[in-house]
């Protein structure tokens, strides 16, 4: 009852303080330099930005009268919020046509949207729709991992036009593809899947697919002040400390990067590099990553730091630390 009203409370100050309309959203867009004809792929945390008076449908709406009829907009529309194996053992089948959005209500309304596409896959879907969108999303069925080269994820990397939109949250799933690029340890569980799913025309149809490893793959080794055991970050801090209050969070669990300050000086570098861009909106914040300037940044890093560690990548090992998600 407690929590109710706190959240009630927080709710109405959320109104009055930090109200959100189509003319603030355009002008944070402005501010990022979201420009029509791109690709983007949105990842949003609406709640902590404040009120958004219009809710989810003012962000999607917002967002394809930027891009235009040359942009086009993407969104992960897993049909999981859990741990993609724990979906698969429940014996529930994915359908293209019907299965709801776990990452949240915004993906959910854009998936139902008129004339938004679906890539056929049944554990990591992608919703598209724009200039370009099946192209984007063709043949992720095909694919024996969900994140790699002939997916929707890898083909962001291909092009120069890509950005990433963080709404008030991180960098999420194209990291999953980074990690394939650099042959991350314990990214898949060891066996093959054969995954029955429901394609557009109704029909059921199977794939086989490499499952992506619960928790262990979220955790990266890095250098630590002294001695040769390394620190650990999570994935998602490691790549990108975003947004601000993320470096508070990431403190509060004890990781401090004292050895590493690569991750806490990532965020201006990539700024200072125009592969970042920022903006204020609302009680939080929104960036635009572009694609294919961070993979350049972050990918050798990513390899060097394998290289060094590769050898305490046991999931036993790994497990029993303990570590913390963010």
């Amino acid at each position: 009852m407690l929590y109710n009203l706190r959240r009630t409370l927080a709710k109405r100050c959320d109104r009055l303080l930090y109200r959100i309309g189509r003319r603030e959203f355009a002008a944070a867009l402005d501010k990022v330099g979201l420009e029509p004809g791109i690709t983007v792929c949105a990842h949003s945390a609406l709640s902590r930005l404040g009120y958004i008076d219009g809710g989810p449908d003012l962000v999607i709406d917002g967002l394809l009268k930027r891009l235009g009829d040359r942009g086009c907009l993407m969104m992960p529309t897993f049909p999981s919020g859990a741990a993609t194996v724990r979906y698969l053992d429940s014996g529930e089948t994915f359908d293209v046509r019907t299965s709801p959005s776990k990452t949240g209500l915004v993906t959910e309304i854009f998936r139902r949207r008129p004339g938004v596409l679906r890539s056929l896959h049944p554990t990591n879907p992608v919703s598209a729709c724009g200039r370009g969108a099946e192209d984007l999303l063709k043949d992720h069925d095909k694919s024996p991992t969900p994140y790699g080269p002939a997916t929707p994820f890898g083909r962001l990397a291909e092009r120069d036009d890509t950005f990433i939109l963080m709404l008030d949250t991180h960098v999420h799933s194209y990291l999953h593809h980074l990690q394939e690029r650099v042959d991350f340890p314990n990214l898949h569980l060891p066996e093959m899947r054969t995954v029955s799913f429901v394609d557009w025309e109704g029909r059921t149809r199977t794939m086989r697919t490499r499952v992506m490893r619960p928790r262990i793959p979220y955790f990266i080794a890095i250098p630590a002040p002294r001695g040769e055991a390394p620190d650990w970050a999570v994935l998602h801090d490691f790549a990108l400390l975003f947004p601000r209050s993320q470096a508070r969070t990431a403190a509060q669990a004890g990781y401090r990067y004292r050895g590493y300050l690569r991750i806490v000086r990532r965020r201006a570098e990539l700024e200072a590099a125009g592969i970042l861009r920022t903006a204020r909106l609302g009680k939080g914040e929104i960036g635009l990553l572009n694609v294919r300037g961070f993979t350049a940044h972050i990918e050798p890093e990513f390899r060097e730091l394998l290289a060094r560690f590769r050898d305490v990548y046991d999931c036993d090992r790994i497990k029993a630390l303990g570590l913390p998600y963010t």
